[in-house]
């Protein structure tokens, strides 16, 4: 009886490490993505970048399916949809911005069934002016 439920306890442990690995490892804003990174990790964005990117690396979801939801002002402004090919898959999404956009923007990554696995925020802010700057 004992060793049933040794390894009745092993399977449970393999298991919920198994799930608690799934999910998503990294995700970023960044200005660009170069040999599938990010280049850079933002949390403050200026006006004058006019794309912006969200990286995400996923771990045990493959087969699934997440969504790259892109929020300004609780308004959804795009879905982008992604099937997941890998046990560690790398992905992004980007957004062109609009200089008059400032303020916080959120990213939602969601599951097959529109539940939030991860969720980050940027704020885009009025990029500096010549004038603004101090001289040296």
């Amino acid at each position: 009886m004992k060793i049933i439920a040794s390894v009745i306890l092993s399977c449970l442990m393999f298991i919920s490490i198994s799930v608690q690995s799934a999910g998503i490892s990294r995700s970023v804003f960044t200005t660009e993505i170069k040999d599938k990174e990010p280049v850079s990790e933002l949390k403050q964005i200026p006006s004058d970048i006019t794309r912006v990117y969200f990286f995400t690396e996923i771990t045990g979801l493959n087969g699934h399916t997440i969504i790259h939801r892109w929020e300004y002002n609780g308004q959804v402004l795009a879905d982008v949809k992604f099937q997941v090919n890998g046990d560690r898959w790398r992905t992004w999404s980007s957004k062109n911005m609009l200089s008059s956009w400032l303020g916080k923007w959120q990213v939602s990554v969601l599951d097959e069934g529109g539940n939030v696995i991860e969720q980050s925020e940027f704020e885009y802010v009025a990029a500096e002016t010549k004038e603004q700057k101090v001289p040296e």
